[in-house]
């Protein structure tokens, strides 16, 4: 008979401990079609993971490696990984026997009479026991939650890969936006300079009687809303340098220094294949975890309603004197087997195969709008280059034109061939297109980093010193 019980527990054993490969082939609701539809030139850029390195011009590798190490909403995420990773490990403790050691102490006292006489007895028990419990899992159901947890930790594995790159992709745009910022902070103040040695110019013809008051007036109203631009510029890089201060976990100071020019794109863009977006996104990765582990939940609730069998046995010693307690001659040992059928439970059960089964629809229709909201992105990244690229020169070509106007403008001037609206307006137009220029620079560079994070590009910046201690505090001033 104990042959028979030790080889029914084995097999038992051996079957429940198989874990199958997760299927990973969960097809999306969405089929991508051959290539994009913006037309691109086909390059060797590997954008997979190195698009770091497609701008020229400052220490972006720094920067984001500072982001990455000190950041703390990433540590949030990597905590959010490792409760997940816990959470799976939980899971597969369930098919595995459960042990319990127990010493109990009991003093007992008995009462009771004869004829007239009052008796009283006590007697004391000494007990160490082992216990076992086992659930036999052969329907799977306790396999398929561990499944569904290993794809929840697959899937926070690819939303930490997703916090990365977008922590990347943002402290690089908003690396952009400081130079940007920095950038219109010098222009204003060229304007203002300009326009004050335009006003003391104008100051000496109205004394002089050359020009009037009017225009003396206009000078200085025009000097005045320079300056308040300026405070204003001034103001925004003051933000936006803030802002990347505690991207890369430091207290907002405003000590970052700042670069003299917006870096410059090395190379076309690189877009790759429709069909390789959906292997490389870490969001849509993460959502077809998230419909693997739906999946693995329906059949979970569905075998929740046939029979569980379990195993149970112990073994220890019981005896009346604690210095006998480790005596095997008193050992006690039992063993047994159960089986619990669920009857009837108020339709709780079918009601959860049916929440399971909604929450699988749930996740697949996510699944499908992740993977939709992708291609969107990617193909309007992909015309916005061509529309950036176009506006970037049609500004460029303004930009010169305005200043060599601005300049013409104010030479006919002072010889008496204009009025001073004609000055005003050419020179704001001047500094308006330099402005516009500055902007559509930056917009380009947020583009193409949104078109790298749209395409699910990653990035290598070399061995990272994990030196930052997890329980850091704030550096405050």
């Amino acid at each position: 008979m104990k042959e028979v019980v030790l080889t029914i527990m084995v097999v038992a054993f051996a079957g429940g401990c198989v874990t199958p490969l997760i299927d990973r082939n969960n097809g999306v609701p969405v089929e991508p079609p051959s290539t994009w539809t913006v037309d691109q030139e086909k390059v060797l850029f590997p954008f997979e993971d190195g698009w770091i390195d497609d701008f020229e011009g400052g220490d972006l590798v720094g920067l984001v490696r500072k982001s990455l190490l000190h950041n703390l909403d990433l540590r949030a995420a990597a905590g959010r990984l490792e409760a997940a990773r816990a959470t799976a490990s939980i899971s597969r403790a369930d098919r595995w026997p459960q042990a319990t050691g127990r010493q109990d102490n009991i003093r007992r006292q008995r009462t009771g009479t004869t004829g007239f006489a009052i008796t009283s007895s006590r007697n004391n028990n000494f007990s160490l026991s082992l216990s076992l419990n086992w659930e036999l899992d052969i329907w799977g159901k306790l396999r398929d939650a561990h499944q569904a947890a290993l794809a929840d930790w697959q899937a926070a594995q690819e939303d930490y890969r997703a916090a990365r790159l977008s922590l990347a992709a943002r402290t690089v745009q908003t690396w952009f936006d400081v130079v940007e910022a920095g950038l219109q902070v010098r222009l204003a103040e060229d304007t203002v300079r300009s326009f004050e040695a335009n006003l003391l110019t104008i100051e000496q013809r109205f004394r002089s009687g050359i020009s009037r008051a009017l225009d003396l007036r206009l000078t200085r109203a025009n000097v005045s809303v320079a300056r308040s631009r300026l405070e204003a510029r001034k103001e925004q890089l003051d933000a936006v340098v803030r802002r990347l201060e505690v991207f890369m976990g430091q207290y907002p100071a405003y000590k970052l220094s700042v670069a003299d020019r917006l870096p410059q794109i090395r190379h076309p863009v690189p877009a790759g294949l429709p069909s390789e977006l959906l292997a490389r996104r870490p969001d849509i990765a993460a959502a077809e975890r998230r419909l693997a582990a739906a999946g693995e939940r329906v059949k979970v609730s569905k075998k929740s309603r046939l029979p569980t069998i379990r195993l149970t046995g112990g073994g220890g010693t019981s005896t009346d004197d604690f210095n006998q307690l480790l005596n095997m001659d008193f050992k006690v040992w039992n063993i047994g087997s159960g089986i619990i059928q669920p009857l009837f439970q108020g339709g709780r059960l079918l009601a959860n195969v049916k929440r399971r089964q909604a929450q699988y629809q749930i996740a697949l229709a996510d699944y499908g709008q992740i993977a939709l909201t992708a291609f969107r992105e990617v193909e309007s990244a992909l015309a916005s280059e061509s529309y950036l690229a176009g506006q970037e020169e049609e500004l460029r070509v303004a930009a010169e034109e305005s200043m060599s106007a601005a300049d013409l403008a104010w030479d006919q001037y002072q010889r008496g061939l204009n009025d001073i609206m004609t000055v005003l307006e050419s020179q704001r137009r001047s500094f308006d297109s330099q402005r516009q220029l500055l902007q559509i620079s930056n917009a380009r560079l947020q583009n193409r980093v949104d078109l790298y994070l749209a395409l699910g590009g990653d990035f290598e910046l070399g061995e990272i010193k994990e030196d930052a201690d997890p329980n850091v505090r704030l550096e405050l001033p």
